[in-house]
């Protein structure tokens, strides 16, 4: 029955609340770095950085140069509404400001749901471009690398990613680009979960 003026729907038979879609909510999938996996040869490589904090602590951080890479691996959570985009962006920051030079990054994607083979999605690879502002350095700074089309078919539907540093057009920005998070924006249909283990 309808609840909440129509933005959603009470499925008797499970208890469950279904959003209408100017009712859904976001919510995200953080990829740790420092989890995700390196190759043997042309991976980022970890450094300390201290964040522009004066005597502050120098943490690890892994920094990109241009032609190194890491693979990423998702599952979707079950509570993310089917075959809707998922918005793939990196939490950033760097060593040194230089307004007008310019980083890129390619974002090579594939994905299945279960029972389905893994196939490229549409628009891959991703190669977003970014010119510096002159004022990122030391900042917690967010950067968009795709928005991956709606192929998740089945809840726990999979993408593997490879994402990588690539030369930029013009002006490259010389030092290393500190990746703190690999995360995943996308939209929520229920509150809870799914209703099955498998399937909405």
């Amino acid at each position: 029955m309808p609840t909440d003026s129509g933005r959603s729907t009470k499925l008797e038979d499970t208890g469950f609340i279904v959003l209408s879609d100017e009712a859904m909510g976001w919510d995200d999938i953080q990829v740790s770095v420092s989890s995700a996996r390196l190759p043997a040869s042309s991976a980022p490589n970890w450094t300390t950085y201290d964040f522009g904090i004066a005597g502050g602590v120098a943490f690890n951080v892994l920094g990109y140069s241009v032609n190194e890479y890491q693979d990423i691996y998702i599952q979707t959570s079950h509570a993310m509404a089917l075959q809707t985009i998922l918005d793939n962006h990196i939490h950033w920051t760097i060593p040194s400001d230089s307004a007008g030079s310019k980083f890129k990054f390619q974002l090579d994607v594939i994905a299945a749901g279960i029972g389905e083979m893994f196939a490229a999605v549409a628009g891959s690879p991703f190669t977003p471009e970014k010119t510096l502002a002159g004022d990122e350095s030391g900042r917690h700074n967010l950067f968009d690398l795709a928005e991956i089309p709606g192929v998740n078919t089945t809840v726990s539907t999979c993408y593997i990613m490879r994402m990588k540093r690539i030369a930029a057009s013009s002006g490259e920005y010389g030092s290393p680009v500190y990746v703190i998070f690999n995360d995943s924006h996308y939209k929520s249909d229920t509150p809870a979960g799914s209703r099955a283990e498998d399937s909405k």
